[in-house]
């Protein structure tokens, strides 16, 4: 029985009252991939940063190839092996791929050619799968999946033996996740050892040979993955049985038609789009990363340029020059990234719950404390926050939670029409049962939902109709019973191969 390269006991971390992790046992050993997975908040971003060298303030041992170490820099961990690829892409889009791959650790050049640099940088993307790449080209030039293998093979160049990816699917189509995974086999195969974090279950199922769970900063326990399924993980992992991720459908759609979207033609799109969405109704727009899904909802929300079109909102024809025109007329809008436009990180969630009505919270200008804090709190029980966090950050909360808060603040409006772009991305299991529920339980009294995901089950189970889109065209319409994740699949994927016709 081999040793593990690495070893982790008892470790313990606190931040003042908070117990982070509590005596937690984590091990992996050699060409292996051992997944890492717990509900947001569960302590896993806290034992990776102290696996990487981020934190090193904690009790317990911590061993590697059997010398028990303690890193005070993440420099420290990398020159010992230990390289992260975090969920946020580091490359530099400006510069080139091979300079990327370069730009440090151990064998960053003084003075290189960029000619010398991208030969040099070909054995590393090779190794992940982009032998097609120019590593002279600007990175931003690249896909999003493809720059993620480029954050890999920059941690190849640094000889890292033990790569931690940190969601690197998260905001990838199923093509781009696809061809991460055979990275990561390939990569495994060579005999890396990687610790692969996703809340995407059926990822870890596919490639993972052992799986460490975390619950409320607790080990349950390193369990082989043939030994589990999904409802069994779950299970561990929420410390309680989900029934059912997915709230039942209406077994009919209504036939009152609340939004019409007229030859709506918005940057990003080949040819303009045509719909109509009914009052209560909750559609999916399914597609990968930049089919055009996304850039239909911004443009209804009137966050993007477009060329032409117009929307029908309950008979009356107008469009939204910007977003504050369509939160007038009662449409609301949570973008996919929460972080860069969804919340105000540094503030309290209160403030986030209220801002998008603050004519609501005010007097003449000047805002009521008392209104705000019974405003925020009615909000915060609509989308069960913990209402004793009101006063604290939005930036401190799990992502989970804050994609809660991204979705909350919109009911300060009370919208007709809520447009969600990617509604459970980087969210924990739990939290996207309680999201989905909160939607259905929306829609069910009357707000009308639009959607857009790259969540092949989300698109399949959610909604009640879903439209295709493939490489900035809408492709094909699903009624209620002709929703299936087949299908969907194939038109989001392959749409022009007759065989899926």
């Amino acid at each position: 029985m081999q040793s593990p390269v690495l070893k982790i006991s008892n470790i313990s971390r606190s931040f003042g009252a908070i117990h982070a992790l509590k005596k937690v046992d984590f091990e992996i050993n050699k060409g292996e991939i051992m997944g890492l997975v717990g509900e947001n908040g569960a302590g896993k971003s806290t034992l990776v940063k102290i696996i990487s060298g981020f934190d090193n303030g904690y009790e317990g041992e911590y061993k590697l190839n059997g010398q028990v170490v303690r890193f005070e820099t993440p420099v420290k961990a990398e020159l010992s092996g230990i390289a992260i690829a975090q969920q946020e892409l580091s490359l530099i889009p400006n510069m080139s791929v091979a300079e990327n791959i370069f730009l440090a650790g151990a064998k960053v050049k003084k003075f290189a050619t960029l000619k010398k640099l991208s030969e040099e940088a070909k054995p590393y993307l090779d190794a992940v799968g982009l032998s097609d790449i120019d590593p002279s080209i600007r990175t931003n030039l690249l896909s999003v999946g493809e720059q993620h293998l480029v954050e890999v093979a920059r941690l190849l160049s640094h000889d890292a033996q033990i790569l931690i990816l940190d969601e690197p699917t998260a905001a990838l189509g199923e093509q781009e996740s696809r061809r991460i995974l055979d990275m990561v086999q390939k990569i495994a195969d060579s005999g890396k050892s990687i610790i692969y974090i996703s809340h995407r279950l059926d990822e870890i199922f596919k490639i993972t040979n052992r799986i460490a769970i975390l619950r409320d900063g607790e080990s349950q326990g390193i369990i082989n993955t043939k030994d589990l399924n999904v409802d069994s993980l779950v299970e561990i992992m929420l410390g309680r049985e989900l029934k059912n991720m997915f709230p039942v459908k209406p077994t009919k759609i209504k036939e009152d038609t609340i939004l019409e979207v007229k030859n709506l033609w918005p940057d990003g799109l080949i040819e303009p789009v045509n719909f109509k969405v009914q009052k209560g109704e909750i559609l999916g727009l399914a597609g990968q990363l930049g089919s055009g899904a996304g850039e239909v909802l911004a443009a209804i929300a009137g966050a993007l340029q477009i060329r032409s079109g117009s929307l029908v909102l309950n008979g009356k024809e107008f469009m939204p020059s910007s977003p504050q025109q369509a939160i007038k007329n009662k449409i609301a809008y949570c973008s996919s990234d929460r972080k860069k436009d969804g919340l105000f990180l540094g503030r309290p969630i209160m403030e986030n719950l209220t801002s998008p009505a603050l004519e609501v919270i005010s007097k003449f200008g000047i805002r009521s404390a008392s209104t705000e804090q019974k405003y925020s709190k009615n909000l915060a029980l609509e989308f069960l926050i913990d209402v004793k966090r009101l006063n604290d950050e939005s930036g401190l909360l799990s992502g989970g939670n804050q994609q809660k808060v991204a979705l909350g603040k919109w009911l300060s409006i009370s919208p007709e029409i809520l447009l969600v772009n990617e509604p459970t991305r980087g969210v924990d299991v739990g939290a996207k049962s309680e999201i989905y529920q909160r939607m259905r339980e929306l829609a069910d009294n009357g707000t009308t939902i639009i959607f857009a995901s790259t969540d092949i089950q989300e698109v399949t189970y959610l909604p009640e109709r879903v439209l295709s889109f493939y490489q900035g065209l809408l492709i094909r319409q699903f009624g209620l019973n002709d929703i299936k994740t087949t299908s969907i699949l194939k038109q989001i994927t392959d749409p022009f191969n007759e065989t899926n016709l």
